[in-house]
């Protein structure tokens, strides 16, 4: 279904995104920060430049499906995309490279998920993003000691956000003013909601 709100809400989000990633790469105080903040723009302009054609265009049924799998797969890569700043200025060594290949390692089951097996119901993939989500409590204890409890409480702030915004799509609740906005564009708008909490917490913390 064609819904202007959630086309034009995310399709401005993308806008916002790509000046959003200028932005961090012109204040990263090195290459590294610099390729993990760009790295983490490219993941915020896909999954709303996706979702705004996906939810914009009247796609033909086979297309329709096609773009649904992608839009699904976007929030996955998102959400490795936010780990991966994170995870390259608070980690080092071997610790650093397994905690990338466990956060995009999830990305490609995800898109092998949607590709090869698209018939199975989309719980798998929002469990896995939940998942995904919920991974950074494994080394929390090192996000803390790095970037102090505030930025944490942040990071935190958005994973609850995201994670609320999914159990209203699960359970399709609330309704509000069905076919203008229900809980799939209040969804839309904690999933932007969600990744600027994000974004400031990289900006203010990360890239320093």
């Amino acid at each position: 279904m064609q819904n202007p709100v959630r086309g034009i809400l995310h399709g401005s989000a993308a806008v916002a995104a790509v000046l959003g990633t200028i932005f961090l790469a012109f204040h990263a105080p090195n290459w590294g920060t610099r390729a993990a903040v760009i790295v983490f723009g490219l993941a915020l302009i896909a999954l709303y430049t996706t979702s705004s054609l996906y939810h914009s265009i009247p796609w033909r049924e086979v297309w329709k499906r096609r773009m649904q799998r992608l839009d699904h797969t976007m929030i996955i890569v998102l959400i490795a995309g936010t780990y991966t700043p994170v995870i390259v200025v608070t980690l080092d060594g071997p610790l650093r490279w397994t905690a990338l290949a466990v956060a995009w390692g999830a990305v490609l089951i995800g898109a092998v998920q949607h590709i090869f097996f698209p018939r199975e119901e989309q719980t798998f993939s929002m469990a896995l993003g939940a998942g995904m989500g919920w991974l950074g409590l494994t080394i929390a204890w090192k996000f803390v000691s790095e970037l102090g409890w505030l930025a944490s409480g942040l990071a935190l702030l958005g994973g609850a956000i995201y994670t609320v915004g999914i159990i209203l799509l699960v359970t399709n609740r609330p309704k509000l003013w069905p076919r203008v906005f229900s809980y799939h564009e209040l969804f839309h708008v904690m999933v932007v909601t969600a990744s600027t909490v994000h974004f400031v917490m990289i900006w203010r913390y990360v890239v320093v």
